[in-house]
């Protein structure tokens, strides 16, 4: 019972002293005591506005109006940061002992600048004020001896009375100025960190939700002094954020510089990006890779691996963030490159519903991002069911105009190569140079047009260029021109030959060759020469396409072949809209030149009969008519020289 008491009587003294103790402790002294140590830390000034007062509750310490934490030297834009109010706490205990120590710090709805200069200087490296502090006391050293020795590293034993057991940032404005013109604001801004004392780990937690959805990370920092005096220290991130989790293993420093293993696993990858401020995957995403950010602003990634939109990538790349964009070198390679098709593209198109191309302005503005060389590298290809084989390419950007170059595509048992070119620097123009050889067109036409009655290989090439914000201007501004050349094949369906002689029971058309040219102009493609060779007929074709409108008109004339050239011929009339084209016999026509061919006949035949009752004798090129008048015209002038008694 004795000890009970003596133990209940030690406390109350203690109490007691301790309240003493703190009231008769002037609030200044504390506070000048925090920034005394602050400055010893980080080389710059924490200063206190206003009143300094006794706080009792919820800690032990004192309260402050504003307060603000000085920038680097070089800044014009005033403290790094500031703050309505202040409060700080101290060990009651070690105050006791006669020594005033920082436990806490709490800072609310302060205003953070985060900088950062074109030639790479950011005002959170607090390595350059410190070493001013630590160097200022060789100020009046003679200016033409050595130079002053570096400033000794932060130890353990500078901050003895230091132990901040827990600093508090609430509701913190954050901006970012990179350069002194791109600014980057982010509010609702929470922060705790625990360091218990200055040889053992810190631990941070942040919390904000920048695009609505909240975002928490978590850090254990093991050497935060390492960290002050602008070294490196072993890091461990943890960020949560739409159901999906990133980690970090490694080392890092303020400068910035990293070096370490991340991963990224979220099983719903839109909702984790869209707390991120980013889009564009579904489905889940899974990243992993050692990275590695250097104090010049390099990035690199060796050994990625990306798992998203059911795709499995190798990634190594190397960014280089100086400058007006980053640049990038990156190698993309995969086995099998997998892209479907999303649900909820576009609807069937209905008699009510408009038929066109898409008016929306595209945006473009993803060429600007960055400049550099991307190389491609699959196995094989699966686009939503057109399918590739081996595929070598690069995409080339610079100042917001990409260039990609397919090295090598499989296709369909032929090969393609070409190149495509976007350019967003003046407004969006585009250009292509495709060249394909040896395609099968029976796949190739299945898989791309929902055609399975055309086999045979063919060559094609093609070029084009336009420009336009939306796709309806794109395809209405094409100009361009191209040509297709095919080899032996057949038409599933449909015999020419048995349909020109009345038979309509289907069956296969077998043709040697054919080819068609064709230019564009103002989204119009222009074709006069199609020719298609069969054995005992041929076929012409000639007409336009609108590429732009969406529409046909177009004559495709089978010809059968007698033994003095084309013995019938049924052109026929393809003319309308793509979705629903009108498809007739020219009848009329057929009619015409087949009444045509007999009246030149009988008329051949009258002039030669006409000729040998006449006795003509045609002059080489004379034509019968010619021949008749130069006899009428002799003997006209025979008669009158008899007239007048000539010979």
């Amino acid at each position: 019972m004795k000890i009970i008491r003596g133990l209940v009587a030690a406390v109350l003294i203690l109490a007691i002293g301790a309240v003493v103790l703190v009231v008769a402790l002037p609030g200044e002294k504390i506070a000048k005591l925090a920034a005394d140590q602050v400055k010893s830390m980080t080389g710059r000034e924490l200063t206190f506005e206003g009143k300094v007062g006794i706080s009792w509750y919820p800690v032990l310490g004192v309260t402050t109006e504003k307060v603000s934490f000085g920038n680097a030297a070089w800044s014009e834009r005033g403290p790094m940061f500031k703050a309505d109010k202040a409060v700080i706490g101290v060990d009651v205990m070690a105050a006791i002992g006669g020594d005033i120590r920082i436990k806490t710090v709490e800072l609310v709805a302060p205003e953070v600048l985060l900088e950062k200069t074109a030639d790479g200087r950011v005002n959170w490296d607090l390595s350059d004020a410190k070493a001013a502090v630590v160097g200022g006391a060789s100020a009046d050293a003679p200016s033409g001896g050595a130079s002053a020795p570096a400033p000794a590293p932060t130890t353990a034993s500078q901050f003895e009375s230091f132990a901040l057991e827990k600093l508090v940032i609430s509701d913190a404005q954050v901006r970012y100025i990179e350069h002194g013109g791109a600014r980057q604001e982010l509010s609702g801004v929470s922060l705790a960190m625990t360091w218990p004392d200055v040889d053992q780990a810190a631990d941070v937690l942040i919390e904000a939700s920048p695009f609505g959805a909240p975002i928490k990370l978590d850090a254990v920092i093991a050497a935060p002094l390492a960290l002050i005096d602008g070294d490196v220290s072993a890091v461990e991130l943890a960020m949560q954020a739409g159901g999906g989790t990133a980690r970090f293993a490694g080392r890092a420093g303020i400068a910035p510089e990293v070096s370490g293993q991340l991963t990224v696993s979220a099983s719903d990858a839109a909702a984790f990006l869209a707390a991120l401020g980013a889009g564009g995957l579904e489905g889940p995403l899974a990243v992993q890779g050692d990275v590695t950010l250097t104090r010049a602003g390099v990035v690199s990634v060796r050994g990625g691996h990306v798992s998203a939109l059911g795709n499995d990538l190798s990634v190594q790349a190397d960014v280089d963030l100086n400058g007006v964009r980053p640049k990038v070198a990156a190698q993309v390679a995969t086995q099998t490159l997998r892209f479907a098709a999303t649900e909820g593209g576009e609807s069937p198109a209905t008699d009510s519903a408009p038929v066109g191309w898409s008016q929306e302005p595209i945006d473009a503005s993803a060429l600007g991002l960055m400049d550099g060389t991307i190389s491609f590298a699959a196995e094989a290809m699966d686009l939503n069911g057109i399918t590739f084989g081996k595929t070598r390419a690069t995409v080339e950007i610079d100042r917001a105009r990409a260039v990609a170059r397919i090295q090598e595509m499989e296709a369909y048992e032929g090969a393609v190569t070409g190149v495509f070119v976007a350019n967003n620097r003046n407004g969006l123009s585009v250009r292509g140079d495709l060249n394909v050889t040896q395609i099968a067109l029976q796949p190739f036409l299945a898989a791309t047009a929902d055609l399975d009655k055309f086999s045979g290989t063919a060559d094609f090439e093609s070029r084009f260029l336009s420009s336009g914000e939306t796709l309806d201007a794109i395809m209405n501004n094409l100009s361009g021109d191209g040509r297709v050349d095919v080899g032996r094949g057949t038409i599933e369906g449909i015999d020419l030959d048995k349909l020109l002689r009345g038979d309509v029971t289907g069956g296969t058309t077998v043709f040697n060759s054919m080819v068609a040219s064709w230019t564009i102009a103002d989204g119009v493609l222009s074709n006069r020469d199609l020719l298609m060779k069969l054995s005992r007929l041929s076929a012409t074709g000639k007409g336009t396409v609108g590429l732009g409108l969406r529409t046909i008109d177009y004559v495709f004339s089978p010809q059968l072949h007698g033994p003095d050239g084309p013995s019938l011929i049924v052109p026929v009339k393809i003319n309308g809209s793509w979705s629903n084209p009108s498809v007739v016999p020219d009848l009329e026509e057929a009619v015409k030149r087949s009444f045509d061919k007999d009246i030149k006949a009988v008329e051949d035949e009258a002039k030669q009969k006409l000729e040998k009752e006449l006795g003509l004798e045609k002059k080489e090129g004379q034509s019968t008519e010619d021949a008749i008048k130069d006899k009428l015209e002799k003997e006209a002038l025979r008669g009158l020289q008899n007239l007048l008694g000539g010979n």
